[in-house]
């Protein structure tokens, strides 16, 4: 029951109840009490009195556990406002920690500050915000791309996170100029994304354009760039970049690797300046080693090719050392005929 309306049904029920029983009685009572004398009222006077002091009895009890439901009410909404912050934030795949009063709801809530929730299939009658954050997920899995920074998301989201990531990997596939944003800013991203940046990039740029990222390039996006370099388009390779990218990648490049640089600078330079780039790749490189020894024989530089075996151990290059024994009886042999190139070199 309402306050107000408690208090004003009381003074009714009073008022009715004391004209009651002054139309019956109308007559004065008074009462001593150790020796205090109370002066004479009208009994119906005397009858309202204690119907008074239980009224105001009833309306203090109303009071102090109206006020006690009502924190406790709070707490209920405080933590219910909790909870729903809490599974924002699991479903964004950010869990945050979150403080709950009631210990019922502590007891099996907190473990929503280390958990991620994945969500399948549609929910209705969830909250606004809640229904915010499964419309990203939505979008992301429909290969959108999403503006976090429109959703005030952009500074609050870590880079690691799945969603950040899978909606970097949308953007990279619907925003060519975002590619190179992701190259020219790279801490701001998850290596997964600047990988997949890299790979895409270059699947369409050229030597030049990629000269200015050399450093960060690895190993299998190099090779898809190298790999694009024809007889017709040499994609602006020069020795110079060619260096560049070497010296950034040596540490990850495999025997396999410079047979392949070997094979596409045979397509752009004479056989003697090739020889000379592998010549020095060869002093610098152990892993050069092979692709000079194979262009040796594949030009036909057999005198060459025995001097440099000479020069190593006998257990070295023991398929050029039978090639080398070969070629001397049978001239007509290529190299191309008794050794394939995909095993030459042993990269495990």
């Amino acid at each position: 029951m309402r306050l107000g309306l408690y208090i004003l049904a009381s003074i009714i029920l009073m008022t009715a109840v004391g004209v009651f029983v002054y139309t019956i009685n109308p007559n004065d009572f008074s009462y001593d009490i150790m020796g205090l004398h109370i002066p004479p009222f009208p009994i119906a006077v005397w009858v309202v009195i204690p119907m008074f002091i239980l009224m105001l009895a009833s309306l203090v009890h109303m009071m102090f556990y109206g006020t006690k439901n009502f924190f406790k009410f709070k707490k209920w909404e405080k933590d219910s406002e909790n909870l729903n912050n809490a599974l924002y934030w699991s479903v964004l795949n950010e869990p945050k920690p979150h403080k709950f009063n009631l210990p019922k709801l502590r007891e099996t809530a907190s473990i929503l500050q280390v958990s991620n929730i994945k969500v399948k299939g549609t929910v209705d009658g969830v909250s606004e915000k809640l229904q915010s954050a499964l419309n990203i997920i939505n979008q992301l899995d429909k290969g959108e791309c999403v503006d976090f920074r429109e959703k005030k998301l952009a500074n609050v989201l870590s880079k690691e996170n799945p969603l950040v990531i899978k909606n970097n990997i949308n953007c990279l596939k619907k925003d060519e100029t975002f590619i190179e944003k992701v190259l020219q800013t790279k801490e701001k991203y998850s290596d997964v994304v600047v990988e997949k940046a890299l790979k895409q990039f270059a699947k369409t740029t050229t030597f030049t354009k990629a000269k200015q990222y050399s450093e960060i390039f690895n190993r299998e996006s190099f090779l898809i760039l190298i790999n694009r370099v024809t007889r017709e388009d040499d994609l602006g390779l020069t020795l110079a970049i060619l260096d560049e990218f070497i010296v950034n990648l040596n540490n990850e490049l495999k025997c396999s690797d410079f047979l392949l640089i070997a094979n596409v600078t045979k397509k752009q330079l004479p056989p003697d300046e090739n020889l000379k780039l592998f010549k020095e790749y060869n002093e610098k490189y152990v892993k050069a080693q092979i692709a000079y020894l194979y262009l040796l024989f594949d030009y036909e530089m057999i005198d060459k090719a025995g001097e440099y075996l000479e020069e190593h151990d006998a257990n070295e290059f023991i398929r050029f050392r039978a090639l080398y024994d070969l070629k001397k009886e049978h001239n007509k042999y290529k190299i191309t005929d008794l050794i394939n190139i995909k095993h030459i070199c042993d990269d495990s």
